[in-house]
């Protein structure tokens, strides 16, 4: 896995696709982080850049230009290359891209992807949107079981993100070929897990609103952390509605930063 400070997320895992054999990097496009569908442009390039929407046989896929994107992107076409690095730069502080290394075929690997975002609530299916990077992280330390994560870990070599300080993050994965007729074993949430969902939306929420002084916290993630924490304590307690959740969240960093 990559161990580098100084190369964003694009060139990290380009290095280590070229060091066991690939000549293209994957990676998933949050449309919904853009004003515009990416797929007109995806459509222009010669030789043409392999790609297929997440939302692919389920009911979300009448709306195309909101649709997750798994793209594979060949490194050594300058075209493909040039133009996946300025998508990247353009969604960085909106929808940073989603990059993976993976060494199954686009359609084993887009096929299972799409899978796991067909999930269940409690038997009730929805969209799982794993990849949103604003919570990517939160999936393997905080929500999914370690059979979960498995789902996510299999069909890749590492997962990797930047995060809200601008830092490439990574997570490891399984990526050895798939077997015949393996198949995802599909996502059902609880409702303890969907809790810390909705916790992880209101400490976004939260944290949009600006209301803690400046510098409480020194990084981005370390604010975020800290509100999620809260939420969950909310929710704990009992506390549901929004202004409510706001002012005990504010409590809760205001004791957390006097124990520090």
């Amino acid at each position: 896995m990559p161990n580098v400070n100084d190369e964003d997320v694009l060139q990290s895992t380009r290095r280590l696709c070229q060091q066991i054999g690939h000549n293209y990097i994957d990676v998933i496009v949050d449309q919904c982080g853009l004003d515009y569908s990416v797929i007109p442009a995806l459509s222009g390039f010669s030789p043409e850049i392999k790609w297929l929407s997440l939302y692919k046989g389920l009911p979300e896929d009448i709306y195309p230009e909101d649709a997750p994107l798994l793209v594979r992107v060949m490194f050594d076409d300058l075209q493909q290359w040039n133009w996946l690095q300025a998508l990247a730069k353009e969604m960085s502080s909106t929808a940073p891209l989603l990059v993976l290394c993976s060494s199954w075929s686009f359609s084993q690997l887009g096929k299972w992807l799409t899978e796991i975002a067909n999930a269940r609530q409690e038997g009730r299916e929805g969209i799982f949107r794993f990849w949103d990077t604003r919570i990517f992280s939160y999936l393997f330390t905080d929500i999914l079981s370690a059979e979960q994560q498995e789902q996510l870990k299999r069909p890749v070599i590492c997962w990797g993100w930047q995060d809200r300080d601008g830092h490439s993050v990574w997570i490891t994965g399984r990526g050895n070929i798939p077997k015949r007729e393996e198949v995802v074993k599909q996502l059902d949430f609880s409702d303890s897990q969907y809790e810390k969902f909705m916790c992880l939306c209101d400490a976004k929420r939260f944290v949009a609103q600006k209301l803690l002084a400046e510098n409480t916290f020194t990084t981005k993630e370390a604010e975020l952390r800290a509100c999620f924490e809260g939420m969950v304590n909310a929710t704990l307690a009992g506390v549901l509605f929004d202004d409510e959740r706001d002012a005990w969240v504010l409590n809760y960093v205001t004791q957390l930063g006097s124990q520090t």
